[in-house]
C-alpha cells in the first residue's frame, strides 16, 4: 500500500497539488458529545456548550498516540472524591427528570476533590511540540497561543481545577438541558466502573478562548489547525536539514528516516489506520537484530508526503471521485474503495463511482450510460495525450480497529478502462426484452435490466433467493471482489477469457437467483402488473438478469444466436404454457371470472427447474399436461379464444425453432441460463380493440 501511495503522492507534486495538510501529531477527535468550555484572559471557565458528537467528529486535536491530547482532553477521573460520587447511583440516575438531577447535583460538596484527577493540563511533552506557535506570529494562530499561555500545567493545575469546579457548580442551576446535566454530572462524580474498581468519567473536553472579536479565528475552527500542521511541518524540515540521514527505502537518497512512528491517518469508513506498524516482537525481524521501523526505513518528508497524498485522495468533497464506500463480499462492514488518475489526481470523473454502483446516480437503466459517457468526457484529454496512462483502483478492508489491508489492487491503462467500460456496458444489454411491471403508489411502474456495477452485483449475490419470495441474508458471497473485478476491470481484453471460470461464475449466480427470477417470471405471466412485489425486490432481479447476459456474453453467448437456439426457445414454450394454463383456468374453471383465485403455480412454471437440467424429461412431462388445455384452445369461442389462438400461433413458432435440432440429455449453466432468459422474455401481444388486459 505504501508504494501505491507513494506513486500517488509523487504524481501530485509533479501536478502542484500536494499540500501540506497532515501532521503524525494532528488529527481528528472521536465522534462523541463534548462539553466546549472557553477561557478568559485570566485562564477561568467563562462558557459551555454542548457538541454533538457529529460535530465533534470535525474538530482537530494535537497529540502523541491517545497520550498528551490537547485542546481535546477526555477526563478520565471525575474532579471529585469518590465519596462524592457514591452520594448519586448512576442507574437511578437515568430516571430522574431535569429538577431532580439538578438538586442532587447541588448537594455534591466542592470541598472534596479527587486528588488523582489532573487529567486537565498541558503537559511537558505538548508545550514543547507546541513551542513553535508562541514564537510565530501567525494571525492564524493567534487564538492557539493565548490558549496555550493561559492552559494550567503541572504548577498551576489547583487553581484551575477549582475554578473549573465553581463554574460547573454555577452551571446546574441555568442548564435547561438534560444532556448538559448529564455531561456535568460525569465529570463532577463519574460513574463505577466494577472491573477498575474506582469511578471514571470519560467526559471529553475542548477548550477555546472566550474572546471572539480579538482574534481571527477561534482554536476550534479547521483555519487554525491547517496553520498549525504548516507551523509544525516547516519546523520539522529545519530539524532535519541539522539531524544524521540514512538512505530511504522509497528515495534511494539520503535522507532524515523515521524513528519513532508512522502517521495514522483516520481514513472514511475505516477509521484510524496505521501505514506501518511498530511492533518491536516480530520473530522475523528479530532474525536480523531489527525492531520496528528498522526493518523499513523511511524519510520523514516521504512519510509526510505520503499521508498528505492519502488525505488529498479522500477529502469529503472528492467522495464518488476517488474515493466511495463498496460493499464487502465477506464482511458486514463495507470497505474503502480509492480510484485515481496518475497523470490527472485532481480529474473530477466519476471514477470511484463506476468502479462500484450506480444506485445514487440515476434509477433509470440507462443510468451507466449517463455515468460512461461523464467519466470518458473527463478523462478524455488524457486518453488523447497518453492512452497508457494509468488509472490505480486500491480496495482497503477492515481486518481489526488497527489493522487494514488491501483486498485488491489493479491499475490498468486509461485506454482498457475505457475498452473495458463499454463492453461492459454492450454485454449488460445481451438479454432479450424483460419487463417487470409493479404497483407503486398507486402508479404502475415499468423496470427493466440495467447495467449494475461491482458493488450491485456483490450485494446481489449475498443474498440466498427461495420460491416463496423471501431472500436470506449471507454473511460472505460465493462471489469475491476478486472475481467481480477480474471480469468488470480485466488489465488486458483477452484477460477473462476462462470458461471454466465464467462457468463456475455463472453456475452460482444461477443457484442464488434462479429461485426468484422464476417465481417473477411466473408473476409476471399470471398478472400484467405485480401488486406484491416491491421495488428492490424488482431491481435485484433486473440485476441478476443483466449480469447473467453478462456472463454469457463473456461466453460467447450473443442474443442474437441464442434466442434462435434450443434451450431459449424452452424457455419461451414453457411461458407459453403458463399463458394457455392461466386463460384455461379463467375461462373454463373461474367460468370467466378474472378476480377468481388462480392456481398456486402453473405447469410451465412448475416443471423449470426439471426443464432447465433434463429438457426431454421435463418436455414429456409438459406434453401429457397439456393435452387438456389445447384440447380447448382449439374448439375455444367467446371471450378469451383470441388469446388461446394466439398462444396456438405463438407454440407454432416456437416449435418451428426446436423442431429438427437435437435436445440435449442435460444442460451446461450456459443452456440454463438462457432457458431461465426465454422464460422471462417478452412475447408481444397484440390486443384487439376493446379486449381487456
Amino acid at each position: 500500500m505504501i508504494n501505491e501511495l507513494y506513486e500517488l503522492a509523487q504524481s501530485l507534486q509533479h501536478h502542484g497539488l500536494l499540500m501540506s495538510t497532515t501532521n503524525p501529531n494532528v488529527g481528528k477527535v472521536r465522534k462523541c458529545q463534548c462539553l466546549l468550555i472557553e477561557l478568559d484572559g485570566k485562564g477561568k471557565p467563562v462558557s459551555m456548550r454542548l457538541l454533538p458528537k457529529e460535530e465533534t467528529a470535525l474538530l482537530w486535536r494535537h497529540s502523541k498516540g491517545n497520550h498528551n491530547s490537547f485542546p481535546a482532553i477526555r477526563v478520565q477521573l471525575p474532579l471529585l472524591d469518590s465519596t462524592e460520587s457514591q452520594k448519586i447511583d448512576g442507574d437511578i440516575w437515568k430516571k430522574f427528570k431535569l429538577p431532580k438531577k439538578q438538586e442532587l447535583l447541588r448537594e455534591l460538596e466542592l470541598s472534596h476533590p479527587n486528588p488523582n484527577s489532573r487529567d486537565i493540563k498541558l503537559s511537558e511533552w505538548s508545550l514543547n511540540e507546541l513551542s513553535p506557535v508562541l514564537t510565530d506570529d501567525q494571525p492564524a494562530l493567534e487564538a492557539l497561543r493565548r490558549l496555550v499561555k493561559r492552559f494550567p500545567n503541572d504548577l498551576h493545575c489547583s487553581d484551575f481545577y477549582s475554578s473549573l469546579l465553581d463554574f460547573l457548580f454555577n452551571a446546574i442551576d441555568y442548564c435547561d438541558n438534560d444532556v448538559i446535566v448529564d455531561c456535568i454530572k460525569e465529570i463532577l462524580v463519574g460513574k463505577y466502573d466494577a472491573k477498575k474498581r474506582k469511578y471514571i468519567s470519560e467526559c471529553m473536553t475542548y477548550f477555546d478562548v472566550y474572546e471572539t472579536n480579538e482574534v481571527q479565528c477561534k482554536v476550534v475552527s479547521a483555519e487554525t489547525s491547517e496553520a498549525l500542521i504548516r507551523l509544525l511541518n516547516k519546523s520539522a524540515q529545519c530539524e532535519e536539514g541539522t539531524s544524521q540521514q540514512k538512505i530511504c527505502a522509497l528515495s534511494g537518497k539520503q535522507e532524515q528516516i523515521v524513528d519513532d512512528k508512522f502517521p495514522y491517518p483516520k481514513l472514511p469508513l475505516l477509521g484510524l489506520t496505521y501505514l506501518y506498524s511498530k511492533n518491536a516482537n516480530i520473530p522475523c525481524l528479530k532474525r536480523y537484530n531489527m525492531r520496528g521501523t528498522d526493518a523499513f526505513q523511511v524519510s520523514k518528508s516521504k512519510v509526510s508526503a505520503i499521508n498528505d497524498a492519502l488525505a488529498f485522495l479522500t477529502a469529503p468533497e472528492r467522495e464518488d471521485k476517488s474515493w466511495r464506500s463498496i460493499v464487502n463480499s465477506n464482511r458486514d462492514k463495507p470497505d474503502l474503495l480509492l480510484a485515481y488518475l496518475t497523470d490527472d489526481p485532481q480529474n473530477d470523473a466519476l471514477l470511484a463511482q463506476i468502479l462500484d454502483d450506480l444506485t445514487d446516480y440515476t434509477e433509470t437503466e440507462f443510468a451507466f450510460d449517463a455515468l460512461c459517457k461523464q467519466v470518458l468526457g473527463k478523462i478524455s484529454s488524457v486518453l488523447s495525450k497518453n492512452p497508457a496512462s494509468k488509472i490505480n483502483l486500491i480496495i482497503l478492508e477492515t481486518l481489526d480497529p488497527g489493522r487494514k489491508q488491501i483486498v485488491f489492487g489493479s491499475s490498468l491503462s486509461v485506454e482498457q478502462f475505457q475498452n473495458n467500460l463499454l463492453s461492459w456496458n454492450e454485454a449488460s444489454k445481451n438479454h432479450p426484452d424483460i419487463s417487470i411491471r409493479i404497483r407503486e403508489e398507486k402508479k404502475i411502474k415499468e423496470y427493466n435490466p440495467i447495467c449494475p456495477g461491482p458493488g450491485e452485483i456483490c450485494s446481489l449475490l449475498k443474498m440466498h433467493y427461495t420460491r416463496s419470495g423471501t431472500s436470506k441474508p449471507q454473511k460472505a458471497s460465493e462471489v469475491t471482489l476478486h472475481d467481480v473485478y477480474h471480469m468488470y476491470m480485466p488489465q488486458t481484453p483477452t484477460y477473462i477469457n476462462n470458461s471454466d471460470f465464467l462457468q463456475g461464475m455463472l453456475y452460482t449466480t444461477l443457484r442464488r437467483t434462479s429461485a426468484m427470477l422464476g417465481d417473477i417470471g411466473q408473476q409476471i405471466n399470471m398478472e400484467y402488473v405485480l401488486h406484491s412485489l416491491k421495488t428492490q425486490e424488482a431491481k435485484k432481479a433486473c440485476i441478476a438478469i443483466s449480469f447473467i447476459s453478462i456472463l454469457l456474453w463473456h461466453l460467447g453467448a450473443k442474443k442474437e444466436d441464442y434466442m434462435l437456439d434450443v434451450p431459449f426457445n424452452i424457455g419461451q414454450f414453457l411461458q407459453l404454457a403458463d399463458m394457455l394454463h392461466k386463460e384455461y383456468c379463467i375461462q373454463v374453471r373461474n367460468g370467466g371470472n378474472k378476480s377468481k383465485m388462480l392456481p398456486t403455480q402453473l405447469m410451465g412454471n412448475e416443471l423449470l427447474t426439471i426443464t432447465s437440467e433434463s429438457p426431454n424429461e421435463g418436455m414429456n412431462r409438459l406434453r401429457e399436461r397439456m393435452r387438456i388445455y389445447l384440447a380447448w384452445a382449439n374448439t375455444a369461442t367467446g371471450e378469451g379464444s383470441g388469446l388461446a389462438k394466439w398462444i396456438l400461433t405463438q407454440y407454432g413458432e416456437v416449435c418451428s425453432k426446436i423442431g429438427g435440432k437435437e435436445i440435449p440429455e442435460t444442460l451446461d449453466s450456459a443452456q440454463q441460463a438462457q432457458v431461465l432468459l426465454g422464460y422471462l422474455a417478452t412475447i408481444p401481444y397484440e390486443r384487439k380493440e376493446g379486449e381487456k388486459k
